[in-house]
């Protein structure tokens, strides 16, 4: 191997190790090192542990100071059970570059005037302030979203729009950035949102190489969006009578922009004819759909032909009655 390429090959090296040195070295808790941008994560009892974990993941890796903080410093539980000592309480806190309100279950926060107060104040100061998941019901709650555009976690925006007609929610994005004021839509899109921040505050590269380093695909021009996905299409049956006795129990719910699947296992004394019977009721009042018989639904929305099933009968592996399934297709 010629020299020059020996020479380039050990220097390209020797950065990596350099830089594999610097991440594990911020990672006992830069956040008491005085660093450059200091980064306020709130917490609150409820919260979701994905919404602040993996931004405190991304802000960490580019070198920002992360700081956990509870209204009295307390620790809190989150919504699947963890418990999380704070860095301080709001008394403590210092001006931060960087707020971020993550979601979870957050009625509560969201009428926590310490919380609204806090955030109210602390937002004049910084250079972002960023909301996760349901996060931006915190926000919302608080007045700073009123005027902006805002988004959120799919099942919420009809909620979120409810509760705060002074704010545009936007419906087709994973994350909205106000200038200063950004909302994101749910869980791992507060990813995209804190690499989204990283940028601003320090440059694409940065944001990039912070990406790469935590192996996550990073698309910024936009990538998965969820409210984008083919169950968008599907009509609201939320009138159905169901059963007294009728139990449901997910057994899966996914698909992509085109198609959807799901299914239930479903424990009633009803027979299946019947439940479905239950559905067509419903759906013979949903606006746009016709009845195309053996329990199939067409329609049209935004330029496509939609074919919805419904279908029972078939026993539960698990023993726990039948199964309800329920196809949609767009083309």
């Amino acid at each position: 191997m010629p020299f020059r390429f020996r020479f380039l090959r050990a220097a390209l090296l020797g950065a990596t190790l350099l830089l594999a040195a610097g991440t594990s070295a911020r990672a006992a808790h830069e956040a008491h090192a005085e660093p450059k941008i200091r980064v306020g994560i709130v917490l609150f009892d409820g919260v979701e542990i994905i919404d602040f974990g993996a931004p405190y993941e991304v802000f960490g890796t580019a070198g920002f100071g992360v700081e956990t903080l509870s209204p009295d410093g307390k620790p809190v539980t989150t919504a699947m059970g963890l418990k999380v000592t704070p860095d301080r309480s709001f008394a403590q806190a210092p001006v931060y570059d960087v707020l971020l309100v993550p979601g979870g279950d957050v009625g509560e926060a969201s009428r926590d005037a310490r919380i609204l107060d806090f955030l109210r104040a602390r937002a004049k100061d910084a250079k972002a302030v960023l909301s996760v998941c349901t996060g931006a019901s915190i926000l919302g709650a608080s007045g700073l979203l009123d005027g902006l555009k805002a988004t959120t976690f799919k099942p919420r925006i009809d909620q979120l729009a409810k509760a705060f007609p002074k704010v545009q929610v936007v419906r087709d994005v994973r994350w909205v950035d106000n200038g200063v004021v950004i909302t994101s839509a749910g869980l791992a899109s507060g990813i995209d949102a804190a690499l989204h921040v990283v940028a601003r505050l320090r440059g694409v590269e940065v944001a990039r190489s912070t990406a790469v380093h935590l192996e996550y695909d990073w698309k910024p021009e936009g990538g998965f969006v969820r409210t984008l996905l083919a169950d968008r299409y599907l009509p609201n049956i939320d009138g159905v009578r169901w059963p007294a006795d009728a139990k449901f129990e997910s057994r899966y719910a996914y698909g992509d922009r085109d198609h959807w699947r799901a299914r239930y296992a479903t424990a009633t004394r009803t027979p299946p004819q019947a439940l479905l019977a239950l559905i067509a009721a419903e759906m013979g009042k949903a606006e746009g759909w016709k009845d195309a018989g053996g329990g199939v639904w067409r329609a049209q929305r935004e330029g496509r032909s939609l074919r919805l099933a419904f279908a029972a009968g078939e026993r539960d592996p698990a023993g726990k009655g039948y199964l309800l399934d329920i196809t949609l297709d767009a083309q």
